[in-house]
């Protein structure tokens, strides 16, 4: 890696010779994408302060789907493996801004339970201004390092964790020097595990059965018949066809006098199974809802 550095600086130093090519970036940012497979999708956008012709950018890994842009079009660049790496070419491209995309595979690795980002990027070319953010896939969070890691949970520790709502990012900004390094890693895991969110699901259908079977039986009051009487019974029977029934009509259908369905009502009345209300000179009667 030292000697591709060097290699990297070479070029660079001979570069003006070949005429339109940048020899200093005002912007250089880059933002990754994690997602749960372990896949980086990548995004360079270089920012340059006079237009350019030509411009070459060697990515040190080899990349796949590539595609590089300036502000709206795309760029018809040459680009090829080289080494364990990608070059990219371009000409006749007359713009100050390059915008570069592309993924690659085999960057994250699993350790015991949680996942490990890991990456280079190299300064080759005198900037004004790095950024880097490294987004982790959604339902992603960082390791807790008081529970499993005795160190932060990325490298270099002065980046800034932040969000955008929907997916948690680490991001880096400086002023670099040429030839500067940035060896990054990012230790992340998913907010639940597997088995807590089997625990969570069986959870949740428990709670859903029992407040069903609560809402069905207390939507269905019962006449409760341990301790009462045949006439109660009866005088109960009488009562569950109708909402609100007088005293009198209970007395007829169940063929009993006045004073033995004053005693029945007011018996179940103490015992809170009906409610009754006085209606001139009778007692209008309905089953109590509990």
């Amino acid at each position: 890696m030292r000697k591709l550095i060097f290699l990297l600086i070479i070029i660079l130093a001979v570069s003006p010779v070949f005429g339109d090519l940048p020899t200093k970036y005002d912007e250089s940012n880059i933002y990754v994408n994690l997602d749960e497979n372990g896949i980086a999708y990548e995004n360079i956008i270089i920012k340059v302060p006079e237009t350019i012709d030509k411009f070459n950018y060697y990515i040190i890994h080899r990349v796949k789907n590539l595609e590089i842009y300036d502000e709206s079009n795309k760029l018809d660049c040459a680009w090829k493996y080289e080494r364990s790496g990608t070059l990219i070419s371009c000409k006749n491209i007359n713009t100050k801004l390059i915008n570069i995309s592309f993924n690659y595979p085999d960057l994250v690795t699993q350790y015991e339970d949680y996942d490990i980002f890991s990456d280079r990027y190299i300064i080759s070319t005198p900037t004004e201004k790095f950024n880097l953010t490294i987004y982790l896939p959604k339902g992603y969070i960082l390791v807790d390092n008081s529970d499993k890691i005795n160190q932060s949970p990325y490298y270099p520790i002065d980046g800034k964790q932040g969000t955008n709502g929907r997916n948690i990012f680490i991001e880096w900004s400086a002023n670099p020097r040429l030839g500067e390094v940035y060896d990054v890693s990012i230790l992340y895991e998913p907010a639940l595990t597997s088995n807590q969110f089997t625990a969570l699901i069986i959870t949740f259908f428990v709670l859903i059965i029992m407040i069903s079977v609560f809402l069905i039986f207390r939507k269905k009051p019962k006449l409760l018949d341990y301790g009462i009487t045949e006439d109660e019974k009866r005088f109960l029977e009488v009562l569950s066809k109708e909402s609100k029934i007088s005293q009198k009509k209970i007395s007829r259908e169940i063929n009993l006098s006045k004073a033995q369905v004053s005693r029945i009502a007011h018996s179940l009345e103490k015992r809170g199974l009906i409610n009754r209300k006085r209606i001139g000179r009778n007692y209008e009667v309905s089953i109590k809802k509990n």
